[in-house]
């Protein structure tokens, strides 16, 4: 699949990344500086089919 793709890492835990599918689907992926990430699937008509967030903390 072809598409576009904006990553980035502050290098101290925040990770950023957005995946956008020619089709129109979309993945996008957080992952914060305590260790929890939300991560959110939708789908190109509009449909979600993931939107989670990961409480779990890095020790």
């Amino acid at each position: 699949m072809s598409g576009s793709r904006y990553h980035e890492d502050d290098g101290s835990g925040m990770v950023c990344d957005d995946v956008r599918y020619d089709c129109g689907c979309r993945e996008i992926s957080h992952q914060f500086h305590d260790g929890s990430c939300r991560t959110r699937v939708t789908r190109h008509d509009g449909r979600v089919l993931v939107n989670q967030l990961s409480a779990e903390h890095a020790e």
